[in-house]
């Protein structure tokens, strides 16, 4: 929609999504927004060739080492996703999941850092801490904030979702978020085939798919632990 202010990436999209653009409440749990966001991000990581997925250990990809794409769509390096290329190069190789529950504990709170720092969000100051309240990152526009869903849906709905779109999609599905401007797309989520037929454009070069499915697992394992718990 022209006139407005994203950035486009998936994180920062993501985190729209996550978050009621009024009440900035997420519709997630903690857990399961934190674990969203690092697939996001690694998902980043991988359209901007930085990293690789090997026998499920993440690797750092020496296909474009300068992190530049011309992936259609592709989101744009930014001072985290430079962080991230580090700290992967920084680290022997491990599974997937390792590096999923590590960006979890503290993906918000990058993530919504860097959006400030774009005047994207701001934080909101709970009066209500000492009870257990947090403080919310709340969008500077509404319009902006509601838009990466309904995005989303429109591709999805009439074909022409690219992979940024597509990604955001298999979030979607990977973290069961139900988000009220994905009603005519709901089906697609929820049906397996449906799913895997709007999903196969990912399949490809980048580790995209195997990322989602890696992500999905992860929370289904978060899942179980807090029904246990």
């Amino acid at each position: 929609m022209p006139g407005l202010k994203r950035t486009e990436r998936l994180a920062d999209d993501f985190f729209l999504m996550v978050h009621d653009d009024l009440s900035g409440r997420p519709r997630l749990s903690d857990r399961i927004l934190g674990l969203g966001l690092a697939g996001a991000l690694l998902c980043e990581l991988a359209i901007l060739r930085a990293i690789d997925v090997e026998d499920g250990e993440l690797t750092t990809s020496t296909d474009r080492e300068d992190g530049n794409t011309t992936t259609a769509g592709a989101d744009e390096p930014s001072s985290l996703t430079s962080e991230l290329v580090r700290e992967v190069r920084g680290e022997q190789r491990l599974p997937v999941r390792d590096w999923l529950n590590y960006l979890a504990a503290d993906a918000a709170e990058r993530v919504a850092g860097r959006m400030a720092a774009e005047a994207l969000v701001y934080r909101k100051t709970s009066r209500l801490k000492l009870l257990g309240v947090s403080d919310r990152w709340m969008p500077m526009d509404t319009t902006t904030a509601e838009w990466p869903a309904i995005d989303v849906k429109l591709k999805v709905h009439n074909g022409n979702a690219y992979t940024h779109h597509l990604v955001l999609f298999g979030l979607t599905r990977a973290t069961g978020l139900r988000h009220p401007s994905l009603f005519e797309v709901q089906g697609r989520l929820e049906d397996p085939a449906a799913l895997e037929k709007t999903l196969e454009p990912l399949d490809g070069t980048l580790p995209l798919r195997q990322l989602l499915a890696h992500t999905e697992a992860a929370v289904g394992s978060a899942v179980t632990s807090q029904r246990i718990g």
